[in-house]
């Protein structure tokens, strides 16, 4: 039974009660007194209730509201966190390109680069030798070529596949190859129809390897070659027929990074060349 409820009925039956005789005025004057308070009381408990269900109302709302937020906040919490991984990618990326960029600015390899091509000629150490500094792979002209011939002996296309799939590589930076093909001062003697002079012979072994290295997959634009004969041994020719200096080297440069060409209106710039006044 509600509070309005309990008091109305109180108040009846204290009005039953009084109305049993004749009601002296000062008694009508006391119920009245308490008939008014009745009608504030009841009024006081309407606004109360009224109060408290616009109270409930309000905690409803906001507790919606907080739902929302809270969703809201792991939305942006996802987007955050998607937005955090696609930072680090970008900037390993990044990291990648500037490292490749430093290279192509002084002319060095890229690491990752150079430790493959290291791990080419550590896999044929009696054929191959690598120079970092220079980017340069070294090719034992006895063990890649017959004497005095320009075919490749059977197994040197294998390393030189190798060299050429890291060359044409998609994520390779460009280069530039340059194949320099080198004897010793041993005149040539039974294929001189083929090779006149160890300059022919040199240059010939370059343009064998070059062609090696464009059927791997090379870019033949990237590639030229070049001989030097005997002319520029790696030791002196003093025993004759020294076998260092029979060699075929390959060069790996990075291409010369190309500038964009921007071309400006100058049909306006008269009014820009006008002095202030």
């Amino acid at each position: 039974m509600s509070m309005i409820r309990r008091l109305t009925l109180s108040l009846l039956a204290a009005s039953v009660l009084g109305t049993a005789g004749c009601v002296p005025n000062e008694t009508s004057r006391k119920y009245e007194a308490l008939q008014n308070v009745n009608r504030s009381l009841v009024q006081q408990l309407s606004d109360a209730e009224r109060s408290r269900a616009e109270i409930e109302q309000t905690l409803v709302r906001r507790n919606q509201e907080l739902d929302q937020s809270k969703q809201e906040i792991d939305r942006l919490q996802g987007e955050y966190d998607g937005l955090s991984t696609k930072w680090d990618t970008l900037a390993k990326r990044n990291d990648t390109l500037a490292r490749h960029l430093t290279a192509l600015e002084i002319g060095e390899l890229p690491e990752d680069m150079e430790v493959a091509l290291a791990a080419i000629a550590a896999s044929n150490p009696d054929q191959i030798s690598f120079d970092p500094e220079n980017g340069m792979l070294r090719f034992s002209s006895d063990l890649t070529f017959a004497s005095g011939s320009d075919q490749l002996r059977t197994g040197t296309d294998n390393p030189l596949a190798a060299v050429a799939s890291i060359i044409s590589s998609p994520t390779a930076v460009p280069l530039e190859v340059l194949v320099v093909g080198h004897t010793d001062d041993v005149p040539v003697t039974h294929s001189k129809q083929a090779h006149p002079s160890n300059l022919h012979l040199s240059v010939h072994r370059a343009i064998a390897v070059r062609n090696a290295l464009v059927k791997a997959g090379v870019n033949a634009e990237q590639v030229r070659v070049a001989g030097d004969g005997e002319f520029h041994p790696l030791i002196a020719n003093t025993t004759g027929g020294t076998a260092e200096n029979r060699r075929v080297e390959i060069f790996l440069v990075p291409a010369p990074r190309t500038e964009t060409v921007v071309e400006v209106d100058t049909t306006s710039q008269d009014a820009f060349d006008e002095p202030m006044k």
